[in-house]
């Protein structure tokens, strides 16, 4: 099977205005990345665009370019507004989004804005996949919880895609669950090698237990990467750029840092793992993102995308 890279950091780009932005989604089409992909922050006190605009701005750009979201907050949007949204940029992309979801973080400071009580956050998303799904799909809905009430209602817009692709990220005993219960996909953030099989190995239980599979090609990891021509990474990526939600993990067990040969050999460990999806965050500002998406996309992935590397057992 084949491995697929995307490509995270919108943001950063956007923030220094519409021209830097739009010349990192050329980038990425022009350089061969498979997709760019946005996180969502309804609330907080990092800059970060709306995902909805963001897919929205690819999809009218870029004629090849897939995008996605990493991860979408549905247990605080309105899967009635989302699915109208969402349905309409995959029409008129020709069908080239696929949806991250996910609970959302900790802190209840997003909750409290929406309106959202941080105890239904799992009820509410896992609501939310479904009651999308039918949107999608069916002329009219009726439709009633705790959270919602639809009576014979419809969008009316039918995506591109039959069902757009929903993929969960999270690396909890609950989310791998949902995962083998509702999902297309995994895309999860932070992990080992190790942790990624060990993921893989308990969806898959899960979706036996539901009569479900998911496919082998479904199973992804976002993932920050830097890399450096020769010699070793610069104490200031790790300090300023790399995300340390894990404290008690080494940085190089959980981002992709070093030369062209030390990552690609990082990529192998999370491939024979069974990760055949990846989305890189490149560990940089704007000033460096440009040099860093180049050095990527031509060390890294071309050559996946170009099945110019061997990819262990477990990819075939």
């Amino acid at each position: 099977m084949s491995v697929k890279i995307g490509l995270s950091g919108a943001s950063v780009m956007a923030k220094q205005g519409r021209e830097s932005f739009l010349r990192y989604v050329d980038a990425a089409e022009q350089l061969g990345w498979d997709s760019v992909w946005f996180s969502d922050r309804i609330v907080g006190p990092v800059w970060r665009m709306d995902p909805i605009a963001g897919m929205a701005m690819v999809a009218g750009r870029t004629e090849k370019l897939k995008f996605g979201t990493g991860v979408l907050l549905m247990s605080m949007r309105s899967p009635v507004t989302a699915a109208r949204e969402l349905a309409t940029i995959d029409l008129l992309s020709n069908g080239r989004l696929v949806l991250g979801v996910g609970v959302g973080q900790e802190s209840p400071a997003e909750y409290e804005a929406m309106g959202v009580r941080k105890s239904d956050r799992g009820r509410r998303l896992d609501e939310a996949i479904i009651v999308m799904r039918r949107l999608w799909t069916e002329e009219r809905v009726t439709y009633e919880s705790a959270f919602l009430k639809l009576t014979d209602a419809g969008i009316g817009v039918r995506p591109k895609q039959a069902n757009i692709p929903i993929w969960i990220g999270s690396r909890s005993e609950a989310g791998l669950r949902r995962t083998g219960r509702l999902g297309d996909g995994w895309l999860p953030t932070q992990l080992t090698p190790e942790e990624v099989a060990a993921g893989v190995a308990r969806i898959k239980e899960h979706a036996a237990e539901a009569g479900r599979a998911i496919p082998d090609d479904h199973f992804g990891l976002q993932i920050s990467s830097y890399l450096v021509e020769r010699g070793s990474v610069p104490d200031y990526v790790k300090e300023r750029h790399l995300l340390n939600r894990r404290p008690g993990v080494a940085p190089e067990r959980i981002n992709l840092l070093g030369t062209p040969d030390e990552v690609m050999a990082r990529m192998r460990e999370y491939v024979d793992a069974g990760a055949t999806k990846f989305v890189f965050n490149p560990a940089c500002g704007a000033d460096e993102m440009p040099d860093q998406m180049r050095l990527q996309a031509e060390a890294i992935v071309q050559p996946f995308h170009r099945k110019l590397v061997p990819l262990g057992a477990q990819a075939g």
